[in-house]
């Protein structure tokens, strides 16, 4: 499995997981739903890309330098609002 394909099973996964702590977490809904929408939107721009890609000859992603920080920011916050979710609602 190449880099790319882990970028677009990390990102579907953060945002199925997101949805369903929104889903159950009325409280923080829209913060969980911000990151999780952030993801599938990667998700979806990562298979456009790797799609482009063979269509090229000598592909440059430098996309990937703002891609993965991004990505690492949005499963950064949207499990902190899981963590803070869980201590408001007492678990």
């Amino acid at each position: 499995m190449n880099f790319e394909q882990w970028i677009v099973w990390v990102s579907l996964l953060g945002g199925l997981l997101f949805c369903l702590a929104a889903a159950f977490s009325p409280i923080r809904r829209l913060y969980l739903a911000m990151p999780a929408v952030l993801l599938f939107l990667i998700l979806v721009y990562e298979i456009r890309m790797d799609r482009w890609e063979k269509t090229v000859s000598a592909p440059i992603r430098l996309d990937m330098f703002a891609e993965i920080p991004m990505m690492i920011l949005c499963l950064a916050f949207g499990t902190w609002q899981i963590v803070l979710s869980r201590k408001h609602n007492g678990y």
